[in-house]
Order: structure tokens, then sequence, then C-alpha cells
């Protein structure tokens, strides 16, 4: 675990004193690793302890004028820490939750979340496989290790090198084609800026707005013009988006939102889909479409959500070169 946790704090080069480290997973040795290595290098590691299943007795059963604390609860620690780091990755399963309790708890994380973005604090979210998920996804959780932690481990210098075969056509082009069975989706990148995943988030990526970042890494991205993205793109749940006037979606759960941004992964060592988007959309030639906010990686959409979705099998031009040909890099 030592060798994986000094990956993990790699990935946020510029922190410096405080440093908050979420252990959302539940798996200690992962955690007092993490810990174990910020402290080796001399920074402060303020812990809090709330996995995922501790986090839904929480909501179920605390007051919810406590819920609507959260934020407040923690805020020295949200205005001192230098980055954070967040050990889990799998949505919390809020089936079942009181509802106002889950609004309360909801409105103060996003808050807490604000203020960190409004201070460009470098944040990485590291998929940690546990029982529960390996269970989920119907996998054992030795086999779910094996599959995700060697991704986690890629070095920054490797995830770099990945990318090379696309930059060059992506940056000769702008306007990408996502074609999928349902037609095809064109989004304009402008003069947008091509941003490149390497699972470290340094001063140049903190100045130009990528904040964020996931291990496994390993992808290029870019914001889109968002007003200018029309047509059609087939999900891997099978579920259609559409894009129309002022390149809002149509219809469906997420109604009115527009692109946020667009990527292509390049991990060499996430080597299938398995169900756990953090990780499927890091396998190479997989492309993530995210809906919503993204004024923070220099887009101009306001949002109050952003939400990664995979599409089914996509095919992606620039210009008049083939970058991914079903689901797979073609260059």
């Amino acid at each position: 675990m030592e060798t994986l946790a000094a990956r993990i704090v790699d990935a946020v080069p510029t922190a410096s004193g405080p440093i908050l480290v979420r252990d959302r997973c539940g798996r200690c040795e992962l955690v007092d690793a993490v810990v174990a290595e910020c402290l080796r290098r001399g920074l402060e590691p303020v812990v809090e302890h709330v996995d995922n299943a501790l986090l839904r007795a929480l909501i179920a059963s605390t007051p919810v004028e406590a819920l609507a604390r959260w934020d407040l609860d923690r805020e020295h620690d949200t205005e001192r820490v230098s980055a954070a780091i967040s050990l889990g990755g799998w949505p919390l399963d809020t089936g079942g939750l009181p509802p106002d309790s889950l609004v309360a708890w909801g409105a103060a994380a996003g808050r807490t979340e604000t203020a960190l973005e409004s201070r460009r604090v470098p944040t990485v979210v590291v998929a940690v496989p546990t029982v529960e998920v390996a269970g989920a996804l119907g996998m054992t959780l030795r086999d779910l290790d094996a599959h995700v932690f060697p991704g986690v481990a890629v070095s920054a210098t490797d995830l770099r090198t990945s990318v090379e075969s696309l930059i060059d056509a992506l940056a000769a082009s702008s306007t990408v084609e996502v074609r999928t069975a349902t037609g095809l989706l064109v989004a304009a990148r402008g003069a947008r800026p091509l941003l490149v995943d390497d699972g470290v988030i340094d001063a140049d990526d903190i100045s130009a707005g990528a904040t964020v970042s996931n291990l496994p890494a390993g992808s290029v991205y870019w914001t889109v013009v968002e007003h200018e993205t029309r047509g059609d793109v087939l999900l891997g749940d099978g579920s259609v988006l559409r894009f129309g006037d002022g390149g809002r979606l149509r219809d469906g759960a997420y109604a009115g939102e527009r692109v946020a941004h667009i990527g292509i992964a390049t991990n060499p060592m996430v080597t299938r889909t398995i169900g756990w988007t953090i990780v499927d959309e890091h396998r190479p030639g997989s492309v993530f479409l995210a809906l919503g906010e993204n004024r923070y990686m220099g887009g101009a959409n306001e949002s109050a959500i952003n939400v990664d979705l995979l599409p089914a099998s996509p095919t992606v031009k620039a210009g008049d070169i083939t970058l991914v040909t079903n689901g797979r890099l073609a260059v």
C-alpha cells in the first residue's frame, strides 16, 4: 500500500501544511498509508473518517438541523486545507433515506465543495474498491483490487505519453464529432484549450482551472462551446441524449443541461469495462461526456450538477482523422 499511497499524494504536488484526507471507503490499510505518506512529506493530514456505510447511517439518524450544519462544522478545515484527497469514488446509495435529510446534507456538502472550488483547492478522487462495491459489480474484492489499483498506480509520465497520439489531431480541429448507434453529436471546441489529465494537479493545472482529477487518470479533455453542441448520443445504459437549441438537452433526467466537456481516455492499465464509471471512463478509447458546471475549468456553463456519462461504442473524429472507432483508440 505504501507505493500506492505515494502515487496518490503525488497527485497534489502543490499541497503544503494541512491536507484533507476523506475516508469514503473504510479501507484502513490504505487510509493509514496515505496519512503516513502525508506526514512523511511534512503535511498535516486532516482526516475525515466517514465511509459510505457510516454516511448513510448519519443521514438516516441525524436531525435535519444538524445535517444542515455539515459544512459549518467543518468550515475551519475547509478554509485552511491546501489540497483534498477523497478515497472512495463509489456513489452513495441514497435509497430509503429521508428526503429532507438528503436535501439538507446535499446542500451543506455542496457548499463545502463550492468553498474548495472558490479557493482552487486541488482535489483528487481515488477509486478504492470495497467489499460492497465488489459485490455490486459481481466481483470479489481481490479481483476488483487487481483491476483497479494498477490503473491508479500508473505514473504521470506514462499517462502524459499515452495521450500524445491524440493531441496533434485534436489541436488541428476546432470541431469534434462523436458518432453512436443513434446518430451524430457535433461539438465545437473553438479556441478552448486541450487539458491533459495525468493524475497530477500542478500549478499550471490550477491556473487553468483544472483543479479536480481522478485516479485512475489518463485522458485528454476539453470544454466545448456550450451553445453550439448539436445532435444525439447513445449512452451505455441505453438512454439517448438529444441536444437542441442553445445546446441544451431536450428531455430526460437532465433536460435543459448542456455539455460541459468531452474527453478521450488512454490509461494503459485499465483493460476492460466493469460498470464503475470512475474506472471505466479511463479505459483506452472510452469517451466521457460531462454535463453541467464547467466554469472551474475555463468554460462558460453555470449549473448545479456535474456528471460524467459514457457513450456506447463511440466513434470520434477530429476533422478528417478518426481518433476512436467503436470505443477503441484508432491512433
